[in-house]
């Protein structure tokens, strides 16, 4: 079997595991790998092939950790939402109240303007996370 054949075959089983990961980085290898299987197509040496799919792995992994940075930081609640009316259940402390929202329960942080009250309306300001923080003015557009 040639140099090329197991570089290909390597790249397919980190394929073919990659599907019970779903994180990706298994195939920034496979690349890699398939960059070394295309060296060695070439008759590149096998020091050569080593460094090639070293360099083509990392500079796939480090994209894709940049493209998961850039996606964590696009999932920030939907502008529609802010500005939406929420009803307290409880206070949970002086700047802490659950919520219902949509049908839902969620933690909810006062604004830093607000102080709990028994203000009948309550408003989205933001979102953090898994955490709203809410005011009791609407927000301006």
């Amino acid at each position: 079997m040639t140099n090329t054949t197991l570089w290909l075959i390597a790249g397919a089983i980190l394929i073919a595991l990659e599907l019970f990961t779903t994180t990706f980085y298994l195939l920034a290898i496979a690349a890699g790998f398939f960059a070394a299987a295309a060296a060695s197509a070439l008759s590149l040496g096998s020091a050569a092939q080593l460094f090639i799919a070293s360099v083509v792995s990392l500079i796939a992994g480090l994209a894709i950790k940049k493209w998961k940075k850039d996606r964590a930081c696009s999932k920030e609640m939907p502008s529609d939402d802010i500005g939406k009316v929420v009803q307290i259940e409880a206070w949970l402390d002086d700047r802490r109240a659950r919520i219902l929202y949509r049908g839902s329960h969620w933690d909810a942080v006062l604004a830093p303007h607000c102080q709990a009250s028994d203000t009948a309306t309550w408003y989205i300001a933001a979102n953090h996370g898994t955490q709203f923080e809410i005011s009791n003015t609407p927000p301006t557009n």
